[in-house]
């Protein structure tokens, strides 16, 4: 071993290897850990382990910055971390929760003194394994914020009003650090090399584990904090949504950020968060199990007795109440029937029809009080954005419209048809508030100075969501008429029922309108300026980069929307703030007012959907609905059926028409840990285990914990448990009572 030790040591010092022996020497380092790992009694905190994982870091760092196009293809960051830095965290937590063990098994004792010099030795213990994982944390961010300059000064991804000089012995300062990559470029920037953009995405992921490194400093301070205040997280928060910013369409960020959210118990931001790295354009899969919990935890503190008479300044309670009744409801809904949902909860079975009559009925209060808060104010612009973009992401979900989804029997029509009566009923109703403006303004006309002062305070609130729903609705039809063509001019039975959703309940006329209404407008308040030319339906199904470079190339205005929405993966496959640079882009009507550029999106989408909406149906009744086979049919299974609820649902009993109290929920008190070597590619870091005893656990994927069978076997029938409560009950299926509630949701108003 030791002329392992001395040849790796000779090859950290060579700083003229190429990639080929860099990698060579990564390996050979890498098995030298190994073999140093398995001496017997060997100290995993002695110099000679540390000198050795410091070499591997050191070898890592050459690679990357020499190389970052091949390193980012073989996610060399990811294999740094889990062989570097992760599995030292892991020893110093295993050695914090040995101690506390320790300890609660002394204070256990008759011995009282015994007990308390017991106690008082494991608080020592566990300050000091504190303060030495504190400082090695504080030395990993460092070496990884020297890495995030290193590459941006080599690959030249500051823009030039950035300092030319950066002084590395500094960037163990936070503020400067975070200064540093608030100066980097995207990856969607037009004009990068592919060598830029690997380097973005290294960026990307380094910041990444920088928030997670923040993360653990938090988690593990000498001193506990309240882990529900916003504020002790936001040195974490800010690495993350750096590299967000970096990379917006890589959804590995967005599921670490939302697992902030969850400490906070902030829901809307949370739920937004999961869903963005669910509908990027590289997905991060795991959060999906995390959508479900946090949705778990924030329907049970919303059906605690008394939570809703709480005046709360945050939490799951105050999202529920700044929003609107049964938001947190209606998003557990939508989340527990999505197929790969259903896939792990099968006790969930499509919606009869007394419950979709009833839970319509529900939804349209629920619309008609979102767009009522947010004309009124009570609901800001980024909160407004976020709240309606969940459902559009609920909707591509359960739709089978992201790219490369396949429709299969998991997907559940009905739920489907409802989520997009959903979005098809806000957006009707948000045409409304705009026409109605536009109308009320045209009195006075020649006050205006443009189109954009057509709109009122009130209406100028609903114009960026109805923005992000025309564009989606288009790329809806793009993505209908790509399949219809590569399915032998068919169109399946579940997007056929989603365009009839958003026909049948106003949403189609109500475009119409508001697109002459606006036109008519145009020729009164500002003639001498043309109106932009249209884009037609034939340029944005043979090319929707067009569109893309029309919303996005040519205005310089920063708006929320493009802040928060940057990186999202349309159903035709279009990201969100991405322009191929091949388009040509003309100059942006408006300017830099951001209300015009609005106002001149707004009719291009009007317009285009406008076109494309009859265009879609004709499709529909011309090439009739494929067969699928319905979900009924699978989820009867032994004698046994499913009857969905208000939320956490009660369970009925045959015969009787009241619904009894719900069963306690068991929880599981330890998450099941993932096999002992995580793949690279899945080092989803979620929440830890220090949370409330009434609430779930996020899932940790980089855990490397070994459970005995019995153990797991245990956890998995306590978890199963959970859900069955949680999700739904189970009924006798031929003893079904004729005259009994099927849906015990009850009509309420709105705020």
């Amino acid at each position: 071993m030791a002329g392992v030790d001395t040849t790796v040591s000779q090859g950290v010092g060579d700083t003229t290897a190429n990639t080929a022996e860099l990698t060579k020497m990564i390996r050979s380092a890498g098995e030298a850990l190994d073999q140093a790992l398995h001496t017997p009694n060997v100290d995993y905190f002695g110099t000679h382990l540390e000198g050795l994982r410091n070499d591997i870091l050191e070898l890592f760092r050459r690679l990357l910055v020499r190389n970052p196009f091949s390193s980012h293809r073989k996610d060399a960051v990811s294999k740094m971390w889990f062989r570097a830095i992760y599995p030292t965290i892991e020893q110093y937590r295993a050695k914090i929760r040995q101690v506390e063990i320790a300890g609660q098994a002394g204070r256990s004792t008759d011995n009282a003194k015994s007990s308390d010099v017991i106690a008082v030795e494991a608080r020592k213990q566990i300050s000091q394994w504190r303060a030495r994982l504190h400082t090695f944390l504080h030395a990993s961010t460092g070496t990884l914020l020297r890495l995030v300059a290193e590459l941006a000064e080599a690959h030249a991804l500051m823009p030039s009003t950035a300092p030319g000089v950066l002084d590395r012995q500094t960037l163990d300062t936070h503020a400067y650090g975070l200064e540093l990559v608030d100066s980097l470029k995207s990856e969607l920037h037009v004009g990068l090399t592919p060598v830029q953009r690997a380097t973005l995405a290294i960026v990307s992921k380094l910041l990444t584990h920088l928030g997670d490194l923040a993360r653990y400093r938090t988690l593990y301070a000498k001193k506990p904090n309240d882990m529900d205040a916003s504020h002790v997280w936001q040195l974490a928060k800010g690495f993350y949504r750096n590299a967000i910013r970096v990379a917006p369409h890589r959804g590995q960020a967005h599921n670490q950020l939302a697992v902030i959210f969850g400490y906070e118990r902030n829901s809307l931001e949370g739920v937004f968060a999961y869903y963005r790295a669910l509908t990027s354009q590289y997905r991060f899969i795991p959060a999906e199990a995390n959508l479900r919990t946090i949705l778990d935890n924030a329907l049970r503190a919303v059906d605690k007795p008394g939570a809703r008479s709480v005046d709360a300044t945050s939490g799951y309670v105050y999202c529920e109440q700044r929003m609107y009744d049964k938001f947190t409801m209606l998003r557990y809904l939508f989340a527990y029937h999505q197929p790969q949902a259903k896939e792990t909860v099968k006790q969930l079975a499509p919606l009869l029809p007394e419950a979709e009559t009833a839970l319509v009925a529900e939804i349209r209060r629920a619309c008609t009080a979102f767009v009522r808060g947010v004309t009124s104010g009570a609901i800001e612009e980024r909160q407004t954005i976020m709240a309606h973009a969940i459902q559009l992401f609920e909707l591509q979900q359960l739709a089978c419209f992201n790219p490369g989804d396949k429709e299969t029997r998991m997907h559940d029509t009905a739920i489907a048809r409802v989520s997009a009566m959903s979005v098809a009923l806000t957006a009707h109703t948000m045409c409304q508030s705009v026409q109605s403006s536009v109308t009320e303004s045209m009195r006075r006309a020649r006050e205006l100075k443009s189109e954009a002062d057509l709109l009122s305070r009130s209406s100028r609130r609903v114009v960026a969501p109805l923005i992000t729903t025309l564009l989606w609705i288009v790329s809806a039809c793009v993505r209908v008429e790509r399949d219809s063509d590569s399915l032998e001019h068919s169109v399946t039975q579940l997007k056929s029922q989603i365009m009839c959703a958003v026909r049948d309940h106003g949403l189609q006329s109500s475009i119409a309108q508001l697109k002459q209404c606006m036109e008519d407008a145009h020729g009164r308040v500002n003639r001498r300026t043309p109106l932009v030319q249209a884009i037609t339906w034939d340029q944005a199904r043979a090319s929707m980069p067009v569109v893309a470079a029309r919303l996005w190339g040519a205005h310089r205005v920063q708006r929320t929307e493009d802040e928060l929405l940057a990186g999202w993966q349309l159903p035709d496959g279009t990201v969100w703030g991405r322009v191929e640079p091949s388009v040509p882009r003309s100059a942006a009507p408006g300017g830099n007012d951001v209300h015009r550029v609005r106002w001149w999106q707004l009719h291009c989408l009007l317009s285009l959907a406008n076109e494309a909406l009859p265009h879609m149906m004709d499709l529909v009744e011309k090439c009739g609905v494929q067969a699928v086979a319905s979900d009924e049919e699978t989820d009867v299974e032994n004698g046994v059926e499913t009857i969905c609820f208000q939320g956490r649902p009660g369970a009925l009993v045959p015969g009787q028409s009241v619904a009894v109290p719900e069963q306690s929920v068991v929880v599981p008190e330890q998450v099941v840990a993932v096999p002992e070597s995580p793949p690279p590619k899945q080092n989803a870091e979620m929440s830890e285990t220090q949370r409330p005893e009434q609430a779930t656990p996020l899932v940790d994927t980089e855990r490397d914990e070994v459970v005995s069978p019995a153990m797991r076997a245990h956890q998995m029938l306590n978890m199963q448990q959970s859900r069955q409560a949680i999700g739904a009950q189970r009924v006798a299926g031929n003893q079904q009572a004729a005259s009994g509630p099927l849906y015990s949701m009850q009509a309420t108003s709105g705020p």
